[in-house]
């Protein structure tokens, strides 16, 4: 090979080299942001869709993807095996059961909410406190029992000495608490127990309140799941919604925990 040949050869496999660097460069620039699914209670859908927003906005890097259930949905979806990198559930005993089975780390209490009932605004059942809601002729719709917002009405009648009583009422039972809220603002039922930071909003002209008249400690938990594959955004996307969060929280009209 002659020495002009060996000089061209040199200097083609160096500019190969550099347009495989350049190009390497590129990839590595385009990868794109970093993205966590957040499993999270029906009834933290206005909560956490802008606590994402919020992460998102400190976070350039990161992408918060939110799938919104009931607890009970979520929990068995975690059990099952499904993607998730961080759950936030409307109780504890739904938590207690992804923790049971070592599928989250350390859950941390997140807020506090309560119950009231809600009717259409021209309250056709004629419901003015929740002894109505036993009356004859009242249509009632509850969350399930396994959902948090099922067993705390459920929780609540029962302290009032109502639950049966009701139960006998009820003519649907809903996956999740949106579901009794959807009912009620159609018209397809003449009251539901839900929390009260479902009835803000667009939902603040479509559905009436009435107080419940029992306390039912209504607990929120977060925690980062053990298989996440972005353990460290996940574990910011928890310590931000406990600290730079809690006043998205409040203004979403849920409580301290």
């Amino acid at each position: 090979m002659s020495g002009r040949t060996r000089r061209l050869a040199t200097a083609t496999a160096a500019l190969a080299g550099s347009f495989l660097l350049a190009a390497a460069c590129a990839g590595a620039g385009a990868a794109g942001p970093s993205e966590i699914t957040v499993l999270a209670a029906s009834s933290l859908t206005e909560a956490f869709t802008e606590l994402a927003a919020g992460f998102e906005s400190v976070n350039p890097d990161a992408r918060v993807r939110v799938s919104f259930a009931g607890s009970q949905i979520l929990a068995a979806q975690l059990l099952e095996g499904a993607p998730g990198d961080v759950f936030a559930s409307a109780d504890t005993r739904q938590m207690a059961r992804a923790a049971e089975a070592g599928l989250v780390g350390r859950p941390r209490a997140l807020a506090s909410n309560r119950l009231v009932i809600i009717t259409p605004p021209s309250d056709p059942g004629n419901v003015g406190a929740a002894v109505d809601l036993a009356r004859d002729g009242v249509a009632v719709v509850l969350a399930g029992r396994a959902v948090p917002a099922g067993r705390y009405a459920r929780q609540a009648l029962a302290a009032l000495g109502l639950e049966e009583g009701v139960e006998r009422r009820v003519v649907s039972e809903e996956d999740d608490v949106k579901g009794v809220v959807a009912k009620v603002a159609l018209g397809e039922a003449d009251a539901g127990i839900v929390y009260a930071t479902d009835v803000r909003g667009v939902m603040r002209d479509r559905l009436r309140t009435v107080r419940l008249g029992a306390d039912v400690a209504v607990r929120y938990q977060i925690a980062a799941t053990t298989a996440s594959q972005q353990p460290e955004i996940a574990a910011q996307f928890v310590e931000f919604a406990l600290d730079d969060g809690a006043e998205i929280l409040r203004r979403a009209g849920l409580e301290g925990p």
